[in-house]
């Protein structure tokens, strides 16, 4: 009966092409990319084939697969049990948490720096702002004052989209007619190759991959497309090309234009907006692209508020916490664990109290949302290979081709690569104690990881109690 009722409307390729290309690019991500310079091609291809086709492909199999409602807590639950997709659900809940820090640090930075560039690198400054506006969004989420998706959306347009065309074209200006003042060079072919001598190049690599994550979303979209065994992995390879060719465009034109000895996570987009505005004499339109960028990445970052603690909503009906803290208000937002992930984050917020400046605290709470990601990647590679033994039988509208030859060397590439992510992360940039960062990051991985545990504990101990109260019922 499930071929019978198809959706009335199919996406066409180029509606799948748009979701996902604007789904994962992002401009905030570029700067820990462009301290690779002219090298940053060669690893944005490296984590592109390795890490983002087979995300793609992987994922894109899961959720035709398992349609129902739940994502990768669904997929887990499916092929090893709730326990294990709890796990994959509770790391891409842990990342979120993670990324909010260092996205508002991002928007206070480019914000400020326009009219205050003293404050961009004040940490007690971006301490207090990332509560305020974290704290906002949470209040507008709990009584449902939402931005209309109308409003969304032109944000989107204007402060992601938009800049990004922009500071490419920028950049190839730039390249056209200052050749000589160009931090870097394309003309030889070390200089396409990757450079292993740089220091924290495993930090850099970790932006790299970490501006190819969050396609697992989008996925779910392959099975609206008519065909999708062969319009998927057309759909996918177009946009493949986009977001690494816009990304790598990105990271070339902001190192071009700033130095890595003058270049930070938060201030690097803005500092190459300067520079580029500065050559043209247009410097009043700095103020106007960096407003552009921090209400587009707050657009972002409102939708982003409320999805996390909605995919620990299933989880719930699982008895994995309480259903009173998942419970919902009449706007339907669950209250408590809105509140407890403000809570969370203004911990967060904390690092950059404790760190000498903010572009520090950004780099460690950058790696460990990279380390956590990972986890729930890993996760989806295995239930991958789980399905195709544990559930041969089922339909799979998209299947990633090559039969077993195919499955294991997407599976396998994309759990190396995850793998290698997780340790070369632990390389951290210059400036940062190698021991004292590797401490941070895996003390940090430990705290988030026990809530997991927990979770896992109070399910067993639930069933065991539920157990009991039937026996004695029975008896």
């Amino acid at each position: 009966m499930s071929n019978i009722v198809k959706s009335a409307v199919k996406l066409s390729v180029f509606s799948i092409i748009m979701i996902t290309v604007t789904s994962v690019d992002s401009i905030r991500n570029i700067p820990g990319a462009a301290l690779f310079g002219s090298h940053a091609i060669s690893f944005f291809l490296l984590a592109g084939l390795c890490f983002f086709v087979p995300t793609a492909l992987v994922c894109a199999e899961l959720s035709t697969t398992y349609p129902e409602q739940g994502g990768v807590y669904l997929w887990g639950k499916e092929t090893l049990g709730p326990n294990f997709g709890f796990a994959t659900v509770w790391y891409q809940y842990a990342e979120n948490i993670v990324y909010y820090p260092p996205l508002i640090s991002f928007i206070v930075a480019t914000g400020a720096y326009p009219f205050f560039p003293d404050l961009a690198q004040n940490n007690m400054f971006m301490f207090v702002m990332i509560n305020v506006i974290f704290w906002a969004l949470t209040l507008v989420n709990i009584f449902g004052l939402r931005l209309s998706s109308l409003i969304t959306n032109v944000f989107g347009t204007l402060g992601l989209i938009f800049p990004i065309l922009l500071i490419i074209g920028l950049g190839g200006y730039w390249a056209y007619t200052h050749p000589s003042e160009s931090h870097i060079s394309l003309r030889h072919v070390s200089d396409w190759l990757p450079d292993l001598s740089q220091d924290g190049i495993g930090a850099g690599f970790t932006a790299v991959v970490l501006s190819l994550t969050g396609l697992e979303i989008t996925t779910s979209y392959a099975s609206e497309v008519e065909n999708p065994q062969k319009a998927y992995p057309k759909a996918l390879l177009i946009s493949t090309i986009l977001i690494l060719v816009s990304l790598t465009a990105c990271s070339l034109s902001i190192s071009s234009v700033v130095s890595s000895d003058h270049s930070s996570l938060s201030e690097g987009v803005i500092l190459a907006f300067k520079a580029f505005f500065d050559d043209l004499h247009l410097s009043f339109l700095l103020p106007v692209i960096a407003l552009a960028i921090v209400f587009g990445t707050l657009a972002s970052l409102n939708n982003w508020i409320i999805a996390p603690t909605k995919s620990l909503h299933v989880a719930a009906k699982d008895s994995f916490m309480p259903m009173s803290l998942a419970k919902e208000n009449r706007n339907q937002a669950p209250v408590s664990l809105l509140l407890l992930q403000g809570a969370i984050v203004s911990v967060l917020s904390l690092v950059f109290i404790f760190v000498p400046n903010v572009n520090q605290g950004m780099w460690l709470l950058n790696i460990l949302m990279t380390q956590l990601y990972m986890v729930m990647y890993i996760c989806i590679f295995v239930s991958f290979l789980v399905s195709r033994y544990k559930h041969a039988d089922i339909e799979r509208p998209f299947r990633v081709a090559g039969g077993k030859i195919g499955m294991c060397l997407v599976a396998g590439l994309g759990l190396m690569s995850c793998l290698v992510t997780i340790v070369v992360s632990f390389d951290v940039p210059a400036g940062i104690s190698a021991k004292t960062g590797a401490y941070a990051l895996i003390l940090g991985f430990i705290t988030f990881s026990l809530p997991a545990f927990a979770a896992v504990m109070y399910r067993n101990r639930k069933h065991r109690q539920q157990s009991k109260m039937l026996e004695v019922l029975v008896s």
